[in-house]
């Protein structure tokens, strides 16, 4: 069958973007910062690719992310080019596979489980939010992009620190358009003209978060809040069967909100899964708490205490929703004492971001300072809940017969 019998409009991109898309090199990437157009361009690459009847790849760090975004930019454009799903290709949803009629085809994966991505031969692959990925699933990735008329692996992602992406574009490369196998495009979110005049001042980024949310900057944050986290020692899936269970909600408008699934055991506690989502009004909000709270039947929600009005709503729903103890300093000391007995499910991408990139302000920490008000979302919800629950280094005193010591002593 002929490739791409159908009438396509062109996509309508600005230089830079162009050039992205019309990039040969093995491995290129567009870098910028959220909302500034990168998975529309990475979607056009895909596009451009279509009429060989070759196999590609999609991958996002989570399902939701792809199912959210990813996938639905690419279906997006695909309607407005005129083609059709159905007609001119099919979707696949259980084995996330789109088959186009003319023998294109692409895979769509997530990458919680970087092991899976093993086995295509693939003669491409786009990685979407790719920051959020581990370094070793990008290395698998690469294995796999080796046949066809060329063999290309591009990624399209907001900074998350100087991780493993600063390494291979910045570090080991040009760091520029100019590299001969890893030219980097970058994108600031002001960019984008389909934004809202007042997008970027009204998030309220300042600082270093400004510069890599709405720059694409790589930024090394120092005096992180908790040094000691590490993917290796912390990030791991748990079978938690016979654990409670606690839901921690941090509410966002622009910013995101996070919901955790919390899992506990003696000292042991294990982060499951997380909601992380913006721009929510509160009506969704509450339905996903109780979405996941039908989900897991916790032993209570821990409610950021500024959302009084999410609160009500969740126990006018027989949930059992309580107000969080904020207090910043103490909550983080403890959750600092409940990392030796702390991990966290890989799909979990936002807050292990998090964890890497929450930092006192520059100039280091005195006794009482807190953060930066910003890569907290989920890690303020891990501290609703964590104020909760015992860990290790504190906990009770066991007072039995102290008030009959105290009596015989002459005490009180």
């Amino acid at each position: 069958m002929k490739a791409l019998a159908v009438a396509r409009p062109s996509l309508t991109l600005f230089p830079r973007q162009m050039r992205f898309v019309k990039d040969q090199r093995r491995r290129p990437a567009a870098i910028g910062g959220i909302g500034s157009g990168k998975t529309f361009i990475g979607a056009a690459k895909v596009i451009s690719r279509l009429d060989a009847p070759e196999r590609g790849m999609i991958v996002a760090p989570t399902f939701d992310i792809l199912r959210m975004a990813t996938l639905d930019t690419l279906f997006g454009m695909l309607s407005d080019l005129g083609i059709e799903e159905g007609r001119d290709y099919d979707y696949n949803k259980n084995e996330k596979e789109l088959s186009f009629r003319w023998g294109h085809r692409i895979v769509c994966r997530s990458a919680e489980r970087y092991q899976n991505l093993r086995g295509p031969n693939l003669a491409y692959a786009w990685v979407d939010e790719g920051a959020l990925i581990d370094g070793e699933a990008w290395k698998i990735i690469k294995g796999r992009v080796r046949v066809g008329r060329n063999p290309q692996t591009w990624l399209t992602t907001t900074p998350k620190g100087r991780n493993w992406i600063w390494e291979e574009w910045i570090r080991d490369a040009a760091g520029s358009e100019l590299d001969p196998t890893h030219p980097i495009y970058r994108f600031s979110t002001r960019d984008n003209p389909e934004l809202p005049a007042d997008f970027v001042e009204g998030l309220g980024y300042e600082g270093r978060f400004a510069e890599q949310e709405i720059e694409g900057e790589f930024v090394a944050f120092e005096g992180l809040v908790y040094p000691a986290f590490s993917r290796s020692d912390h990030v791991t899936e748990v079978d938690c069967g016979g654990w409670g269970t606690v839901l921690a909600v941090d509410v966002g408008t622009r910013n995101p909100t996070a919901i955790l699934t919390i899992r506990y055991a003696g000292d042991r506690i294990h982060i499951e899964r997380e909601f992380y989502r913006r721009e929510l009004g509160s009506t969704a909000i509450v339905a996903s708490v109780a979405l996941e709270d039908d989900r897991t039947s916790p032993d209570f929600v821990v409610v950021d205490p500024s959302a009084a009005g999410i609160i009500k709503d969740l126990e006018g729903l027989g949930i059992h929703a309580r107000k969080a103890i904020n207090d910043v300093v103490v909550g983080i000391s403890r959750v600092t004492s409940a990392l030796s007995a702390l991990t966290i499910d890989p799909s979990c991408v936002n807050t292990i971001a998090e964890f890497e990139s929450y930092q006192y302000p520059q100039g280091g920490k005195a006794e009482r300072d807190a953060p930066i008000k910003a890569n907290d979302h989920a890690l303020d919800a891990l501290r609703y809940a964590v104020m909760e629950l015992q860990v290790p280094g504190w906990g009770s005193i066991d007072t039995t017969g102290l008030a009959e010591f105290l009596r015989q002593a002459g005490v009180g």
